[in-house]
């Protein structure tokens, strides 16, 4: 029985997620007649079933079975993937039912600590491409994003915006090697 690598789920999911969330930061596709109300939701939906379902089901994956790599191995990539499946899915509920957004901003300071341990062992491991770019790349929007978030400053949204098209095009690498390609 061959194993099957399920990591090709959990990139998909996340490349998806930042380039439709990068694309909007942008403002590609919006016009003064776009309803955010339904914009947002469609966010949430995107956010919370690629963004967040499909990495927590390539965690769970990495954690349970053996799908050919080292414990070791399983335990990072997984801590990885269960990570940002959860970011997105608390981005999702944000969108669907907005609260306090200095919990938000507390919650991009977690997560930028514990990119910061997920880039370190990436470049200390010798994958400083594509998985130690696509970390980093990650740590700078962890920062941007309250600042866009609290003041709707425009060029920090749209940086934020290009810093997310560049993670999905920097984690293209990643998924292809998944894939076997």
């Amino acid at each position: 029985m061959s194993v099957v690598n399920p990591e090709a789920i959990g990139l998909f999911g996340l490349i998806v997620t930042v380039w439709v969330f990068g694309l909007e930061q942008l403002g590609f596709g919006l016009d003064k007649d776009t309803d955010h109300a339904k914009l947002g939701r469609n966010l949430a939906h995107i956010a919370l079933y690629f963004g967040g379902v499909a990495q927590l089901f390539t965690a769970a994956c990495l954690y349970l079975f053996d799908v050919g790599m080292p414990p070791e191995a399983r335990i990072y990539i997984g801590t990885i993937f269960a990570t940002y499946g959860l970011f997105w899915v608390v981005v999702a509920m944000h969108f669907y039912n907005p609260g306090d957004k200095k919990i938000y901003a507390h919650l991009f300071l977690g997560i930028f600590f514990m990119t910061a341990v997920f880039s370190y062992k990436a470049i200390m491991i010798g994958k400083i491409w594509p998985l130690g770019t696509v970390l980093l790349l990650i740590n700078v929007l962890t920062i941007l994003l309250p600042f866009s978030w609290y003041k709707h400053n425009a060029l920090i949204t749209k940086i934020c915006g290009a810093t997310n098209i560049a993670i999905a095009i920097c984690a293209v690498p990643l998924l292809l090697h998944s894939l076997g390609l």
